[in-house]
């Protein structure tokens, strides 16, 4: 008999328990692993939790002890936290990406510190197998932030509304994740409120051969927009068809040089965050590479011309809503 996966439920159990006690909900991840234990939008059998349409983990995230003490009492579960309903942000910082002169997220962040002279207190931080860390700080009141891949950095993203952040006391193959300073989160520092979403010059899709008379501003109005029509797609209403087309425009106008590709990619996937599917991020962010990449193959021309100008259109982003906590047990 196995005497092992009970000691380790209980104690993942604990920290679920702490976690949901300063206020953070909670929700179950795969034995092992950093995945939640729930269906994907497009599996959703629209049964049990989803009868009333699909609901995401994000939603069904819990502060419950009765809940949480019944789920980790099944099965030794990891746990993530979702930093949007308990009011935080959380700044990951990867190991440096292999190749000459990367940078790893801590030294990354530090160096932005600097570089804007902004302080970066010590908050609630903790360390991943792979040598990286999660800092913990409370968002602004009134600032929804979202989401972000490698916007900050090339190996920081930050995860706000949308995403989660696997959490303390939770084990893979390689290590686990571990506590290392229970210094209360501190409010996040006014110049990463700034850098979280600053946004950087993109582009949108439409003829082969545009003109244009600032390419600039031409690019940074139609990313907005192509994003905005990613974030706005209903589920089960083409979601993956409008994920692809905007990858693929935007990947056009990376081809033309009008456009960084690893902003297009960040403000992608930010859009995809904004769905809330945690689940589903995976496909999404493969969608994104292959469209990317086939838009790049196909670049736009871009022409000059000095008696049109690009207007822009200002769009205001939903604010996130609270649904009723629900578990996972259908």
């Amino acid at each position: 008999m196995d005497t092992v996966a009970p000691l380790v439920g209980a104690a993942l159990g604990r920290w679920a328990l702490e976690l949901a006690g300063r206020g953070w909900p909670v929700y179950p991840l795969r034995p092992g692993a950093k995945f939640p234990d729930w269906h994907r939008g497009d599996h959703c059998p629209g049964t049990g939790r989803c009868r009333g349409g699909h609901r995401t983990p994000e939603q069904m995230a819990t502060t419950d002890p009765e809940l949480i003490t019944a789920a980790w009492g099944r099965a030794p579960w990891n746990i993530a936290v979702f930093p949007g309903p308990a009011g935080l942000l959380i700044i990951d910082c990867d190991p440096a990406k292999p190749g000459p002169g990367t940078m790893d997220g801590w030294t990354a962040l530090q160096a932005l510190a600097e570089q804007r002279g902004g302080p970066l207190p010590d908050t609630f931080t903790v360390t991943t197998p792979r040598g990286g860390r999660h800092l913990y700080y409370r968002a602004p009141a009134g600032c929804a932030l979202r989401s972000t891949q490698g916007h900050l950095a090339a190996a920081i993203d930050t995860r706000g509304w949308g995403g989660y952040a696997v959490a303390p006391g939770s084990v893979r193959a390689d290590g686990a994740y571990e506590l290392l300073d229970d210094t209360d989160p501190v409010e996040l520092p006014g110049w990463l409120v700034q850098a979280n979403v600053d946004h950087g010059v993109t582009a949108v899709s439409g003829r082969t051969d545009t003109a244009v008379a600032v390419p600039g501003a031409f690019a940074a109005a139609a990313v907005r927009e192509e994003c905005r029509k990613v974030a706005s797609t209903p589920y089960k209403q083409g979601r993956n068809k409008a994920l692809s087309r905007a990858a693929y425009a935007l990947g056009q106008l990376v081809g033309a040089d009008v456009l960084a590709e690893d902003v297009a990619r960040a403000e992608l996937r930010a859009a995809v965050d904004s769905w809330g599917d945690a689940a589903s991020i995976p496909k999404d962010y493969a969608v994104i590479e292959t469209s990317l990449s086939a838009g790049r193959h196909n670049p736009r021309r871009i022409t000059p011309h000095s008696t049109r100008t690009t207007g822009t259109r200002r769009h205001r982003a939903a604010s996130p809503r609270k649904d009723t906590v629900a578990w996972t047990s259908d």
